[in-house]
């Protein structure tokens, strides 16, 4: 009995979670303009008189001229109640790759959840902003020529309110999570990601608030029912949300870390 109330004690210390939960799904341009023609009772597309883009939705193409169209006839008129409960896009979840949590050693020192090293960046502050940098993220939120993005937009725009991992700890995240360390980080793109990594980090996550932000093809019903089940909030679920939008939510998220 004994043993049984220690380590429930020690389940209840490692498994904190975060206070307060916020997780931001990001979708690219083309997306967002097809949930706003979703939201219509309904929408006949013309037959094409080019060659069409292609962006698969479910049993659908999506082009930004002619709108959404079946695969194997353009002219078939498309019922958008329909289509809206069709499954939306994934990527394989990578249960096939080795993802497991990575080893203590000296070449993943800079693991936030690796033995020691946790200690070493666990975050005394208000708010924690994780940042997805995995390959995926280059179709939402790409590097321009100057080395930009709309990740280091928002980073760097709290940065004046907050300070850069001091009010704010930036964390950024692939197959593993560090602490970035520097803004100009934000823009990598490279990595793997998988939901259910990311729920077991946020489960053993202690900070005030936390708000993630990744990409819609880590959007899964257990990811949303996890979040929900933390009392969490999403956005960019039901009505599809740009990077260039994330920096119209710069003054709230600053108001946590003052």
């Amino acid at each position: 009995m004994i043993r049984f109330l220690l380590l429930t004690l020690i389940s209840i210390q490692v498994y904190a979670a975060p206070k307060e939960l916020e997780v931001w799904f990001l979708s690219n341009a083309k997306v967002t303009q097809l949930h706003h023609l979703l939201n219509r009772p309904q929408y006949v597309y013309r037959a094409p008189v080019a060659k069409l883009e292609c962006q698969e939705m479910g049993d659908y193409c999506f082009d930004p001229q002619y709108g959404l169209y079946k695969k194997d006839d353009a002219g078939v008129e498309v019922d958008a109640g329909k289509i809206s409960e069709d499954k939306g896009p994934s990527i394989p979840s990578g249960q096939s790759l080795d993802r497991e949590l990575i080893n203590c050693d000296k070449a993943n020192f800079f693991d936030v959840f690796c033995g020691k090293a946790k200690a070493q960046v666990k975050s005394e502050t208000k708010l924690d902003l994780w940042v997805d940098t995995s390959s995926s993220m280059k179709e939402f939120d790409y590097s321009d020529k100057e080395g930009g993005c709309y990740r280091k937009s928002l980073v760097t725009r709290l940065d004046e309110t907050c300070g850069f991992n001091q009010k704010v700890n930036v964390m950024m995240f692939d197959t593993s999570i560090k602490q970035a360390g520097s803004i100009d980080q934000m823009c990598s793109n490279q990595g793997l990601n998988d939901y259910k990594r990311l729920m077991d980090w946020i489960e053993r996550s202690d900070a005030k608030k936390l708000v993630v932000i990744t990409d819609i093809y880590e959007f899964h019903k257990e990811f949303s029912d996890f979040v929900e089940s933390k009392n969490g909030k999403l956005r960019g679920d039901k009505d599809a949300m740009t990077a260039k939008q994330m920096l119209d939510l710069v003054d709230d998220l600053a108001k946590s870390c003052k």
